[in-house]
Order: C-alpha cells, then structure tokens, then sequence
C-alpha cells in the first residue's frame, strides 16, 4: 500500500467561532493533515518561513496585515500551492486584486462549510485526492 505524506494546512483567521468551525469541520478531508491555526498574517507568514505548507486558508480582514498580503508576499517568494480567501467583503475590486494576487479560490462569508472543505480537499494534490476517495468517517 502507497503512503503519503501528512499534509500540512495553514488556516489564517482572526475570529476563533470561525476557525474551530473550519477546523472541525477539515476533520472530514479524509486525509492525513496537520492544522495549523494563527490570528495574523505576521504570524502567518513566520510559521510559513520556518516550514512551508501544502494549502493556505486565509480570512482577507486580519487585524494587521490583510489575507491578500500573505498570498501577495507568498507569491513573490516563488510559492505555488494552493490559496484560498475567505471573506465577507465581497467587492469587484477585491475580486480583481484577489484574482492578481494568484488566489487559488475566492470564497464568499457566508459560505456552507461541506462545501468549503469539499473545495479544500479538491485543491490538495492530486495523489491526497486518490486517496482521499475511501468514505468519509461519519460526523
């Protein structure tokens, strides 16, 4: 049997209702992964320094730095997973900076969380997906 590798996901948001929903809900990637949770972008990019990752989850408003500055600054490091931004302010401009920035998929608040981790799993690479076909374990 072919074994991957544990995943490694970073997920960026500065309300923690939010992140423990998205982090419970990950749970159902069916997958191997390590969840990585920070409130701020310079907390973001810090861990991401140290270590890289195989998919990011960021909120845009941050206090400090916004979610598009992280993928902004990934992105001129070489980066080249996937990265999701999240966010409730839903305007043609961020959409077009998003879009410029190399955001992998812009999702808007509120948004279904089966949907969102279905996006998520469908991002990782496509040897995870393969093994990520078995049933999910029930929630």
């Amino acid at each position: 049997m072919k074994t991957y590798p544990t995943l490694r996901i970073l997920l960026v948001e500065d309300d923690n209702a939010i992140a423990n929903v998205i982090a419970i809900a990950m749970q159902g990637l069916g997958v191997a992964y390590q969840l990585d949770q920070v409130i701020s972008a310079e907390d973001a990019l810090d861990l991401w320094a140290h270590k890289p990752y195989d998919l990011l989850l960021t909120d845009y408003n941050l206090r400090g730095m916004n979610g598009l500055s992280i993928v902004t600054q990934l992105r001129q490091q070489g980066e080249q997973v996937p990265m999701v931004l999240f966010t409730a302010y839903d305007t043609p401009q961020l959409r077009r900076a998003a879009e410029a920035a190399g955001v992998s998929r812009f999702v808007t608040k509120p948004f279904l969380i089966e949907d969102f981790v279905v996006m998520a799993r469908n991002l990782l690479p496509l040897a995870v997906n393969e093994v990520g076909t078995a049933p999910l374990p029930p929630a």
